[in-house]
């Protein structure tokens, strides 16, 4: 694979393979190289669920206790580096609420239009005064102390709640501006707490902006200004100028006859990443499915339905990087159960392989039981 560089921009002169991007999301995702998730965050649904097995199940990776949870990319709970805070907060700290994409924020983002980013400093002070007695809050807490001190233009009325409350991704935006983290205490309670390091130096919205560009290529590449705009919620038009502020450090390549970018610097290893040979279990709603963009990673539509499913999506079974099966976990007497449904062929015992067999027991561990067993069907 050979590349050059033309006018300060870098451009492919050969195709990357599909095994060589598998093979390369499975390394810097921390399945078959040192790579860390954390780089872009680990989305965690439910609540306290999934970012903290994600970690787990890469055990080579950075220690899951270390992270913290807020609302960052499209306003969802991922799990972060508390280093990285304040970089996530100049860079989400959206100027215009018409920049949004319409199904992650309704008609409230156009209307409120350039008042956005000034409607996130507003909600986020109130937040901050709100909290400033150190006690944690549930949402509801936190919703019902805040909204009657905002605009009463940010905190419509509600026909599900019945009250007046906060717009909710300005909500979940303006927590992440009053520099709160989410403690979960289960699955269907947590609360938000003030942030225990300290404040981040300044960084500029479009040098954070940036960095996140690069973060969310080095981690998902090969990828385009449309799947930048997925991922943040983002309309079109805003996600190219985001991508522009980062141009200069991407690489063009081909793969299977479709443009993409990658990140310059990541070029050496996608030209020679390590075999992702392992048989791996991992868990709903995994960085590995979650960045990625579906057809490609996924070419068959009904297996994509079946992995990306109307509701809670299972864990996947991944086979030399690619996804090979689904599973889904029962419990049965103390046991915990998983039930794998396989897409083809997988070698014959896999069950009783020492990476499946590992990766069973974290998820036992995760989801509680005293043994966990692998069931297939089919």
């Amino acid at each position: 694979m050979a590349f050059s560089a033309v006018g300060g921009a870098w451009h492919g002169e050969a195709m990357i393979t599909r095994a060589q991007v598998l093979a390369y999301r499975a390394a810097v995702g921390g399945l078959s190289a040192p790579g860390s998730v954390l780089v872009s965050g680990v989305q965690d649904h439910p609540t306290g669920v999934t970012a903290r097995l994600a970690t787990a199940l890469r055990r080579a990776g950075p220690d899951a206790a270390a992270g913290v949870l807020v609302h960052s990319a499209r306003a969802a709970t991922h799990l972060h580096e508390p280093s990285d805070l304040g970089l996530l907060a100049a860079a989400l700290r959206i100027d215009d609420g018409a920049d949004l994409a319409r199904q992650a924020i309704g008609p409230f983002g156009a209307e409120i239009g350039a008042a956005f980013g000034a409607s996130l400093d507003s909600v986020a002070a109130v937040m901050r005064e709100v909290m400033a007695d150190g006690t944690p809050r549930t949402k509801g807490e936190l919703s019902g102390a805040a909204s009657p001190r905002v605009s009463a233009r940010l905190a419509p009325w509600c026909r599900g709640c019945g009250v007046h409350h906060v717009q909710d991704a300005l909500f979940r935006y303006a927590t992440l501006q009053a520099g709160l983290v989410i403690e979960v205490e289960s699955p269907k309670l947590f609360r938000f707490v003030r942030s225990p390091g300290a404040a981040a130096a300044p960084v500029s919205p479009d040098e954070a902006r940036a960095e996140l560009v690069r973060r969310f290529v080095h981690a998902a590449g090969p990828v385009r200004p449309a799947h930048l705009a997925t991922w943040l919620s983002l309309t079109p038009a805003a996600a190219k100028r985001w991508w522009a502020l980062a141009a200069g450090d991407l690489a063009d390549v081909e793969v299977d006859g479709r443009g993409g970018f990658v990140l310059a610097a990541d070029v050496p290893l996608f030209e020679d990443p390590p075999a992702p040979d392992e048989l791996r279990l991992l868990g709903p709603y995994d960085p590995l499915t979650e960045l990625a963009d579906r057809e490609f990673l996924l070419p068959d539509a009904g297996q994509r339905r079946q992995v990306w499913a109307a509701s809670a999506n299972p864990g996947i079974v991944l086979w030399d990087g690619e996804i090979a099966g689904t599973w889904r976990r029962r419990r049965e007497r103390g046991r915990l159960i998983l039930t794998a449904t396989a897409f083809g062929a997988l070698p014959p015992g896999w069950t009783e392989t020492e990476s499946a067999r590992a990766d069973a027991d974290v998820i036992r561990r995760s989801f509680g039981g005293e043994e966990v067993r692998i069931e297939t069907t089919g």
